[in-house]
């Protein structure tokens, strides 16, 4: 069995920078594992990853992810993630509670209150 490939390996023998094969392998393009806090690549699976995106007679590329969509749909639902989460951070805490205590009535008499504040 052949050992686990490195980062700087695959690197090295794709020709890409190290960072481009951390992207790839994050987002799961490239086949990766995760051991002891750093990525390893297993030559076999590498190998039939390249098979699989190498250009065809014709020079078109076979089987390949359009990347420029899926990193701007990607960077589109973090914005708007960030956006509901500064959202829910700008509401006061007590805010939600009373939205949801004014619906949740059947009819819309008052409520006694307990105590005056």
């Amino acid at each position: 069995m052949e050992s686990m490939m490195t980062v700087r390996q695959v690197a090295e023998l794709l020709g890409v920078h190290e960072n481009w094969v951390y992207d790839q392998a994050a987002s799961g393009e490239l086949p990766s594992y995760k051991i002891g806090g750093t990525r390893r690549f297993d030559p076999d699976e590498l190998r039939g990853w390249i098979a699989d995106r190498r250009e065809s007679e014709n020079g078109q590329r076979l089987s390949r992810r359009p990347a420029r969509k899926s990193i701007a749909a990607a960077a589109a639902r973090r914005r708007v993630q960030h956006e509901e989460r500064q959202s829910e951070a700008e509401q006061p805490a007590g805010a939600s509670r009373r939205r949801e205590a004014k619906t949740n009535h059947v009819d819309d008499k008052p409520q006694p209150r307990l105590f005056d504040i």
